[in-house]
């Protein structure tokens, strides 16, 4: 066989069977918002909570109007208690203990605009919700409640950096997102009283890139034995 022609079959083998869609041209993943101009899967992962509410993260589609609306399949972790042990392990919550995980993957549709929200209650109460886009919080207060590419600060202690973590590429590798859950501007704005992770799901192989990848290694087996034959 050709060596061009071998080289060529052996390249779309490869990108056949191990080569997956592209990323999103063009995205917003921060405090502004979260948007992408195709759909895109992202995998979301729990990292730990922190104090005495109990919280459920959810995903929320924007409104035209400016209101959120909660999306099917849209809650990713939920607090069944406010912690592992209360006082002994300083109010942290973990996955399994704590905490559950209801949605590992959520599907953003194209041109469709998103954000996070972290949904408490204390003591059976409710304690209000803050959302991962800073405009949809209160006005006239500290109204980022997320931090994008940062897993917060040290606990009850004012994170001073928050407003250098306004946004992360999910494309490129996991992004960490930490929020504040005091909706209030008296909080203590620690930025670590809920932390996840967020990261894109490759797109599955298509049936045609299965048979492309078959033909490309049958080819290149049948070259293989005919150069031993003659040989």
């Amino acid at each position: 066989m050709n060596k061009t022609l071998l080289i060529g079959i052996t390249a779309a083998t490869a990108t056949a069977m191990f080569g997956v869609a592209g990323p999103a041209n063009a995205f917003t993943f921060g405090t502004n918002g979260i948007s992408f101009d195709t759909d895109q899967e992202l995998r979301f992962n729990f990292g730990s909570s922190n104090g005495a509410f109990k919280s459920t993260l959810k995903i929320f589609e924007v409104l035209q109007n400016g209101k959120v609306k909660a999306v099917d399949d849209g809650v990713l972790f939920t607090e069944v208690k406010p912690s592992d042990n209360g006082a002994q392990n300083g109010f942290r919550g973990t996955l399994g203990n704590a905490v559950e995980q209801v949605n590992t993957t959520f599907r953003f549709l194209a041109n469709k605009v998103y954000t996070l929200g972290l949904v408490s209650t204390w003591n059976g109460d409710d304690a209000g919700a803050v959302y991962s886009t800073s405009s949809l919080n209160l006005k006239g207060t500290n109204s980022q409640r997320a931090v994008f590419g940062s897993t917060g600060g040290q606990e009850g202690q004012t994170f001073a950096g928050a407003n250098t973590f306004l946004s992360g590429n999910p494309l490129t590798g996991s992004v960490a997102i930490a929020f504040e859950d005091i909706q209030f501007g008296n909080g203590d704005n620690d930025f670590n009283d809920f932390v996840v992770s967020a990261e894109a799901v490759p797109e599955p192989l298509t049936m045609g890139g299965l048979a492309l990848g078959a033909a490309g290694l049958a080819a290149a087996r049948r070259s293989r034995k005919r150069r031993t034959t003659e040989a």
